[in-house]
Parts: structure tokens; sequence; C-alpha cells
């Protein structure tokens, strides 16, 4: 069955990680996804690649999620989808998601806890401080004007391993729900475990989350992940326990050679593409 929602929104950021060949993946993602009635492709210009305050293209950055809130309140869409585009693609769209529902909890599908903010960060790119934005914490100019927006209490970690140490702190710190790799190959099912049925959920998924011998055709490919279908399975955990009113898939590279029904397994688990086998498919 697909999963409904009011508007999709197609956004080729690729600034915030600082690797052009996402901004593919952002139209990739929409050939594959059939629309879900209104889709909007947004703009992204180049603008200039520097660093201010710690943060790697940062105008672009900021003018592309400032846009995208514009045309959320205007719209006021009560389910969306993004399909980026990096990391901070569908910060905008998850903040307005926790604005309408205040018992929304959040899914970080990813191999990074991006929880980073200017002065933890070892490399100054946006994508690696998306969550910490929707926690409220971080850059004036990337920051929404309500503050923050979600309680790290709401939020789980699903498949991280590649974290910094300020980000291990903050998440210890702050008691965050983290489902390591392992935990998503045993049981994947333990993802939405101590989660109340039914709430409404928002689903992160970027797409380096899997194992990169698996799935070698994303952004930043970090080792020791789970499979295509252990992930799927946590996805159609989520997707069976929570009325999902959000999702955002990120950080794809369609120009790395890989079997395009690993992405349709993938986005099938949400609603998205009818998964298929993917031993019956020919590479991307």
């Amino acid at each position: 069955m697909m999963w409904q929602r009011d508007v999709d929104l197609v956004v080729p950021l690729w600034q915030g990680g600082d690797d052009v060949r996402v901004a593919a993946g952002a139209a990739a993602l929409a050939r594959l996804v059939p629309s879900g009635g209104s889709r909007l492709h947004v703009s992204v210009s180049d603008g200039a690649r520097d660093v201010v305050d710690g943060v790697r293209n940062l105008d672009v950055v900021a003018s592309t999620v400032r846009g995208l809130r514009e045309r959320l309140a205007r719209r006021d869409p009560a389910r969306a989808l993004t399909l980026g585009g990096d990391c901070v693609s569908d910060v905008a769209v998850a903040e307005h998601l926790a604005g309408r529902y205040p018992d929304l909890v959040v899914y970080w599908v990813d191999a990074h806890a991006d929880l980073n903010t200017p002065a933890s960060s070892p490399s100054g790119k946006a994508h690696g401080m998306g969550l910490r934005l929707l926690l409220g914490e971080g850059h004036g100019r990337l920051l929404g004007a309500a503050g923050a927006r979600v309680a790290a209490s709401r939020v789980t970690l699903v498949g991280a391993r590649d974290l910094d140490r300020g980000e291990l702190e903050f998440m210890r710190a702050a008691g965050m729900a983290w489902v390591d790799p392992v935990e998503v190959i045993t049981d994947p099912d333990r993802v939405v475990a101590g989660r109340a049925p039914g709430t409404p959920a928002y689903v992160h998924l970027d797409v380096d989350v899997c194992d990169p011998v698996d799935l070698p055709a994303v952004a930043c490919p970090t080792p020791q992940g789970p499979l295509v279908d252990s992930v799927a399975a946590a996805l159609a955990a989520i997707s069976a326990h929570h009325e999902v009113v959000g999702v955002g898939v990120c950080e794809y590279v369609p120009v790395i050679e890989h079997e395009r029904a690993k992405m349709e397994a993938l986005l099938g688990a949400l609603g998205l593409a009818a998964p298929r086998d993917a031993s019956r498919a020919a590479p991307a």
C-alpha cells in the first residue's frame, strides 16, 4: 500500500555535505517514487563555497532551509515527503511536522548521528548537524524561529555507528535511544521498543545506514552496517507501529553502480515503491 501524503518536496541540496553528487540523488529518487499528488521541485542555487562561522557553504544552506520553511508555512501539510539531497534537506519538514504533532517521534535512520554543532564539528559540514538543529541547537541562521522542536527523549537513532566524540557525549547525556547495527540485524522490531503504538512518527532515512558492500551508492560509505533487508525490516516495523506523517530520504549517489532493487526495497518498506526481489534487478 502506498503511503499517502499531502506534498512531495524534491530538494537537491548538496552544499550541506559539500558533495555535489547527491543533487542527482534527489532527481533519481523522484523517478523511483511515484508522486503522492502534489510534487514541488525546489531550486537550489550554487552560492559561494566558503566557510562562515564554522559552517561550510552556510549562505546557500541557510537560504534553502529558510525557503523551505516559508513554503511549508504557506501550505501547512499534515504529511510530507522529502527527496534529498543531503541530510539538511529534510530538517525544515521534520521541524514543521513536529510543530503540528506535539507527540511526534523521530527515527533518525543513519550511519551517523548528525548531532554536531559548528563548535564541535570536525568538518564544518552542515549535514552532520541536522538532528542537532531539529533539537533546537546550532547556528542561528539554520535554526527555526520557534527554537527547539523535538525533545531528545523522542528521538531514536537507528543503525548509527560513526559518531564523533562530542556527539556520543551529547547522546548519552541526553538519554537518546540508540538501536545499533547489530540490534537492527538481529531484531529489527526492536527499533520501536518503548514507543506508544499509533503515535505520529517522522522517519529520516540516510541510505548510508546500509552496509556499503550491499548498497554502495551513498555519499559517506560506512562499513559494518546492516544489509538492506535488515534496514527494510526495521523501516517496515516503524510503519506498522506508528502513524507515519513524514519521511525524508537522502544522501543517495545514483552515479555509483548498484542494484536499483536495493533502493526499491528501502522505499517499499515505507510505502513509497513496490518492493521486488533484488536478485532479479539489473544495476542502476
